[in-house]
């Protein structure tokens, strides 16, 4: 690029000055030299910036001349930006008509093959419309446009144009002059037509014009081609997300039918994928938004489909980005349809496809896609109308196939290997560390099992089929597995994710139309009652299964149920207290295991589900009460039995008896429960009056004994007083008087009768 084609005759003087820059800027990067020297040349350029009067016609002089390098060529394009963003208001016209002019002749010339460069000259370019346009620069857009004609370099800055003064002015709102911004603004929207038209012009000539190319084995010249689509998708990416919908669907939505079709062609299909998320994440009425419905189409639908099966097909990082980004468009395209759902038609030509979308991003291996799968069938299962299509309802199993592995806790790798495609690799592409991994994973679980729980009431005779035989054959693993297992051992695995499936289902089953069988549950929970797992994960994982399952004993104890299952119920439910109560007492094997940390954790989730069962079911334990009451005495009577154990049993009591609607019974149970605790407290009185009393008691005031030094009469005294404070609290929290005052009457009246 020649100085004299641009400027003409250049003063000696600005001449000397921008070889002197040069020589400062190539200081300022000159690894050789000293600290000192580069900050001076550093010093040099930024005080000749902020202060020198030639800033514009050296910038241009540095910027056009061929014999300065790249970098010096991006700081005088940096000088005339600096003087169109600080200056403008203090230099003259003539000034002002030079450097647009300037800046104009170097757009024409087609900038340089360094994208950078051209960026820079496009940022010159948007600073000046943001003084100039529309009033004082009407011809903006016929320049702009006649620059394009001129060649692809020339057309990608253009579009550079357009993409850093949307930016500014829409998006980012970085133009603290209000009145110029709403100007520009209301320019932008009164030429929209006009620039979408520009923009569908440039991406379906040059779209043509690369795949004319590539047949015909132009590979250099298509790749030019294929960089202005490229910089037309990245310009459209920041205009479809606040325009006017009108100008998105213009045209039978044409823009919207090339992103599609972009959608399968490896060069363009990730700007694509970006442009059509800004469009389908669209907020605003369902008025603006209902135009969006034109993606609802088997044509678009299609596309989006093949698009995501080819790149499935390929494993490579490109193509899993893509997948990604391509997920997030279908979500969009969810909350859309799930809120203009009224408008939505010829579903029955698309939806099937879409739904074998969606099958295809949950089962593959990467929890991320699998999660924003989610979020789909989420909104569908949510969705009233939505939940109960034959379409829907139809790929409920292959669904729950799917979904159930991606329940299954998985760990982030202490080391990474590239050569795997499992959850496991993609964990390590898609997250740093485990911690970010293990956050991410939670919230990706609990949102699975919660479409698991509305799967339950849209399909619930589907659903409950499925977990059931899924617990069958978890079930019949139990023999072949070792005594001694880690959390890691992959049958452990699957019964914690197949507790939390059975959970959220079940929590289900009383709003679930129609309802399972109820004697296939029971014949599951008894199945589980007669399970005698050897490892401890496994028995205290038995008992969330029983917990889960629990609720079949509360349908078989109505009337609808039959007198068969009604009796079959009664039994088995003295059973599943056996079989609690049996965990309870629970030492391990071998015994000298009794203290270890998984023995402890099945005693303590065994009372923790007694009191769960009392609080959910007492009206089905009340009739068992005298054998629910017998258990717990003959609990409570082992030495073994820590505190926190027994006063749990005891809550498991109160609950139920809360349910006596009798005062003298239920008063004669809760002094039961208490038994000595006042006189505890009244020993403990004198030592709890004062901090210091208190301090002295629990041993705070002298330095502790390690274990087996003597007799610890500290450490008896806190354990003294942690269990009359629990055992109190109990009684306080889980004590109360029934919340119907007609049973307490017609209690009352009965025994006085």
């Amino acid at each position: 690029m020649n100085i004299g084609a641009v400027t003409g005759d250049v003063t000696e003087e600005v001449t000397l000055i921008a070889d002197e820059l040069s020589r400062a800027v190539e200081l300022t990067l000159n690894p050789a030299v000293s600290h000192d020297a580069r900050n001076q040349a550093y010093n040099a350029c930024e005080s000749f910036k902020e202060n020198s009067p030639w800033c514009a016609q050296a910038g241009l002089l540095l910027a056009s001349g061929n014999q300065y390098s790249a970098v010096v060529k991006h700081f005088g394009l940096q000088l005339m930006e600096h003087t169109v963003k600080y200056r403008w208001t203090q230099i003259t016209q003539a000034e002002k008509i030079f450097i647009k002019e300037s800046a104009m002749k170097l757009l024409y010339m087609g900038g340089w093959e360094t994208g950078h460069l051209n960026d820079a000259l496009a940022r010159v370019i948007v600073e000046m419309i943001k003084r100039e346009w529309p009033q004082q620069w009407p011809t903006l857009l016929a320049e702009l446009s006649d620059a394009c004609a001129r060649g692809h370099l020339h057309t990608q800055i253009v579009l550079h144009v357009f993409l850093r003064l949307v930016e500014d002015v829409a998006t980012l709102q970085t133009l603290e002059q209000h009145q110029r911004r709403k100007d520009i603004y209301q320019a932008l929207t009164s030429n929209m037509a006009e620039i979408f038209a520009f923009f569908m012009r440039l991406i379906e000539l040059h779209v043509q014009e690369f795949r004319e190319k590539t047949a015909a084995g132009d590979y250099g010249a298509a790749a030019s081609n294929g960089r202005v689509v490229q910089v037309v998708l990245l310009t459209l990416t920041g205009f479809v997300e606040w325009v006017s919908t009108n100008h998105v669907v213009m045209n039978d939505g044409r823009l919207l039918q090339i992103l599609c079709i972009l959608l399968q062609d490896d060069v363009f299909q990730l700007p694509a994928a970006e442009c059509l998320l800004q469009v389908v994440n669209r907020k605003g009425s369902t008025k603006e938004r209902k135009p969006l419905m034109i993606l609802f189409s088997e044509d678009a639908v299609t596309c989006i489909h093949r698009a995501a099966l080819a790149s499935i097909a390929t494993v490579d990082e490109k193509q899993y980005l893509f997948l990604k980004k391509l997920s997030q468009v279908l979500a969009g395209l969810a909350q859309q349809l799930t809120t203009l759902w009224s408008n939505a038609t010829n579903v029955d030509a698309w939806l099937p496809v879409l739904l074998e979308t969606m099958l295809l991003l949950t089962s593959h291996p990467s929890l991320t896609l699998a999660h924003t799968a989610n979020s789909v069938w989420l909104a569908f299962l949510k969705h009233d109308q939505i939940s109960k299509l034959p379409h829907i309802l139809a790929v409920v199993p292959r669904w729950l196939q799917a979904a159930a592995p991606k329940v299954l806790k998985v760990s982030y790798p202490s080391s990474r290997n590239n050569n795997v495609s499992d959850a496991v690799a993609y964990a390590c592409m898609d997250y740093d560390s485990e911690q970010e991994f293990a956050i991410f994973f939670s919230r990706s679980r609990t949102e699975i099992l919660d479409s698991f729980r509305y799967c339950m009431m849209a399909a619930p005779l589907v659903t409950w089929a499925y977990v059931e035989q899924w617990t069958q054959a978890a079930l019949d693993k139990v023999d072949s597995c070792p005594p001694n297992i880690e959390a890691s051992h992959p049958l452990h695995v699957e019964w914690e994710a197949l507790s939390q499936v059975l959970d959220v289902a079940l929590s289900r089953l009383l709003q679930a139309e129609p309802r399972p069988c109820v004697a296939a549950g029971l014949r599951l929970l008894q199945r589980c009652v007669c399970c005698e797992p050897r490892a401890p994960l496994l028995l205290s994982l038995l008992l969330s299964f029983i917990s889960a399952l629990f609720v079949f004993l509360s349908c078989a104890s109505s009337q609808l149920a039959g007198p068969g299952v009604g009796v079959a119920g009664a039994d088995l439910l003295l059973r599943v207290l056996d079989k609690i109560f049996a965990a309870l007492v629970y030492e391990g094997s071998p015994q000298e295991d009794r203290r270890s940390r998984s023995v402890k954790n099945v005693r303590r989730h065994a009372a923790g589900l007694l009191v769960k069962l009392g609080s959910k079911y007492p009206l089905l334990l009340l009739p068992v009460f005298g054998r629910l009451h017998e258990l717990v005495r003959a609990a409570l009577a082992r030495p073994d039995l820590s505190a926190v154990e027994s006063v749990t049993l005891q809550e498991a009591l109160l609950l139920v008896s809360n349910h006596f609607c009798c005062y003298e019974r239920q008063s004669a149970l809760v002094a039961q429960v208490l038994g000595d605790c006042s006189a505890r407290w009244a020993a403990l009185g004198p030592h709890v009056s004062s901090a210091a009393a208190l301090a002295r008691l629990v041993g705070l005031d002298v330095a502790p004994t390690g274990p087996g030094e003597g007799d610890d009469e500290h450490g008896r005294a806190r354990r003294t007083l942690l269990h009359a404070l629990a055992l109190l609290l109990g009684v306080v929290k889980r004590t109360h008087v029934p919340a119907d005052p007609d049973k307490i009457l017609k209690k009352v009246s009965i025994e006085q009768g």
